[in-house]
C-alpha cells in the first residue's frame, strides 16, 4: 500500500496505522531510519520484544507512550516514554525526506510522533496552487505547508504558530532546503504567537493574502466537546476569511476525529456565508495513502480547498 512513496523520494510515512491496518492502539511511523513506536493500549507491552525483531532492518526503534499509557505505570514494567529500543542512540533530531524536501523531526518532545505525515498529499495540492501567491500558514507547526508553498513558487510566506521550538524547526526546517530555487527566492516571515490573536490583528492592519491555511490541533477530545469544536471552526473561518484577498484560497482542516466530515465542513461552508464571502468549491481531501481508513469512525482527518469570492 504505501510502496508508491518510495517514488516520492519519500522516506517519512506511517508504516503502521493501528485499527486500520489490523493492529489496534499501534503506531509506527518512518522517519529515515528510525522508526517511533507508539502504543495507545498496554496489551502491546508483551508483544514489544517480537514487534522490534521483526523491525530489524532499521537503525534505531523509539518507544512513545500515549498520554493515558503513560499513566499505568503498573502496565509498563519499567518502560519509559521516549526510551530507544535499540543499541545504538539516535539523534536528538532526525532529518527525513518527504516528496524530495528535507524535513527535522523531534521524535521524543515533538507533537504526534514528531511530524504530521498525514497532510503530505494536502501540502502537495498547496504547492501546486503557490506559484507568484502570498501565503498564510496559521498553525503552521514546523513549517511543512511553507516549505511546499515556497517550492511552489509562492513570494512570500508567513508561518504562525504558538510554540517556539516549532517557529525554530520551520526555520532550520527552510535552510534544510535552501538548495531549492525557489525556497531560496521566497520571502518567509515567522510570528510565535496564538493564532487567533495573530489573525484578529492581521484583520486590524488589513493584512491579506492570497492563500490562507488554517491546520488547528485537535479542538474536539471527546463527545461532550463537539459543539465547542464546531464553535472554534465557525470562528477560525470567519477570521481566516478576514485576512483572505477577494477571490483567494482558503484552505481550513480538522484532525478532530468526533467532529464528522459532513458537521465540520457544513460549519465552515455556514460561517463563509455569515460573512458574506460563500465559499466555492476546489475540492474535499482526507487521509494520505499510509493512512487507510478501513472503518467510518476511523476517518479524523478532513480539508477543504475553497475560493472566497
Amino acid at each position: 500500500m504505501r510502496e508508491p512513496l518510495k517514488k516520492k523520494n519519500t522516506n517519512g510515512y506511517r508504516l503502521v496505522h493501528g485499527e486500520n491496518d489490523g493492529l489496534p492502539g499501534l503506531v509506527i511511523d518512518r522517519y529515515a531510519e528510525t522508526l517511533v513506536i507508539k502504543l495507545y493500549t498496554p496489551a502491546w507491552i508483551p508483544h514489544l520484544q517480537d514487534i522490534c525483531s521483526a523491525l530489524t532492518s532499521f537503525k534505531h526503534l523509539i518507544l512513545r507512550l500515549s498520554r493515558s499509557l503513560n499513566k499505568q505505570t503498573k502496565y509498563l514494567h519499567g518502560l519509559t516514554d521516549g526510551m530507544t529500543l535499540t543499541l545504538q542512540t539516535p539523534e536528538s533530531l532526525i532529518l527525513f525526506k518527504e516528496n524530495g524536501f528535507t524535513f527535522e523531526c523531534d521524535p521524543i518532545n515533538g507533537q504526534k510522533t514528531g511530524f504530521f505525515l498525514d497532510q503530505r498529499e494536502n501540502r502537495e495540492r498547496v504547492k501546486k496552487i503557490s506559484k507568484g501567491k502570498t501565503v498564510l500558514n496559521v498553525f503552521s507547526y514546523t513549517g511543512g505547508f511553507s516549505i511546499y508553498a515556497a517550492d511552489g513558487g509562492a513570494k512570500e510566506i508567513v508561518s504562525v504558530d504558538f510554540s517556539t521550538p516549532a517557529i525554530q524547526a520551520t526555520l532550520r526546517n527552510i535552510e534544510h532546503n535552501k538548495h531549492l530555487p525557489d525556497v531560496k527566492a521566497a520571502k518567509f516571515e515567522t510570528i510565535t504567537k496564538d493564532a487567533f490573536e495573530v489573525l484578529a490583528e492581521m484583520k486590524e492592519n488589513n493584512r491579506k493574502f492570497d492563500i490562507v491555511i488554517l491546520d488547528p490541533p485537535m479542538f474536539a477530545q471527546n463527545q461532550s466537546q463537539i459543539e465547542t469544536a464546531l464553535s472554534a471552526y465557525r470562528k477560525l473561518t470567519q477570521l481566516g476569511l478576514n485576512a483572505l484577498k477577494p477571490n483567494g484560497i482558503l484552505v481550513q482542516a480538522s484532525c478532530s476525529s468526533r467532529v464528522d466530515a459532513d458537521s465540520f465542513f457544513d460549519a465552515v461552508h455556514r460561517s463563509a456565508i455569515e460573512a458574506g464571502r460563500p465559499l466555492q468549491e476546489i475540492e474535499r481531501t482526507g487521509h494520505a495513502l499510509d493512512h487507510p481508513m478501513t472503518f467510518k469512525e476511523g476517518a479524523y482527518l478532513k480539508c477543504l480547498f475553497a475560493i472566497a469570492p
